[in-house]
């Protein structure tokens, strides 16, 4: 018996079926043949394996939506799939050190009702800082003073508190940001 090789697989007819009548047939059958390489390419480059499969995920996805923009003129098909995952990894990273960089308001505000940590201040040196911090939030206009105290000391989110004191939620986060900052420039002289 003599084995014949297989057909080659025309990667540009494929996006070609896929760009002009959405042919899922073609797209099973690239999906099939590329995503097991642009999985074993990112994974060299990544050495994450979630992160390797989310730009396999998003580059096949995009293939999908984009195949009308390849071009047979400007390149082979595979580099324009390949192209089109260097991107995906690119835009992927950008947005995971972002994530990482943002912090929540959480983060920076101590949570109210925990249990005593011995590492904590000592009761005597938290009634010094209590004491300052509310001769602090005195020093501000009376209105950024009652949003400080609803959002900062008493834990009430921005949305209860603009309908406790009725007025917009903008209106509640503008002074709450602007006193946060007239307090940290007092805490800074």
């Amino acid at each position: 018996m003599i084995n014949t090789p297989a057909p080659a697989l025309d990667v540009a007819e494929l996006l070609g079926n896929i760009a002009q009548t959405r042919c899922r047939k073609s797209y099973e059958t690239l999906f099939t043949f590329v995503a097991p390489k642009l999985l074993n390419f990112t994974r060299k480059q990544l050495r994450d394996e979630s992160m390797a499969m989310e730009v396999v995920q998003e580059t096949m996805l995009k293939v999908w939506l984009k195949a009308h923009l390849y071009e047979p003129s400007k390149g082979a098909a595979l580099t324009w799939i390949y192209s089109v995952a260097r991107n995906v990894k690119f835009d992927l990273l950008r947005k995971t050190k972002h994530q990482q960089d943002w912090v929540q308001g959480d983060d920076l505000w101590p949570i109210m009702h925990e249990e005593r940590d011995p590492d904590k201040l000592p009761l005597e040196f938290e009634a010094i800082v209590s004491e300052e911090l509310d001769s602090l939030i005195n020093t501000l206009p009376t209105a950024q003073a009652e949003v400080v105290r609803m959002v900062c000391l008493q834990g009430a989110s921005h949305q209860d508190v603009a309908d406790a004191i009725g007025v917009p939620l903008g209106t509640v986060k503008s002074r709450l940001r602007l006193a946060l900052q007239k307090m940290k420039e007092a805490l800074d002289d």
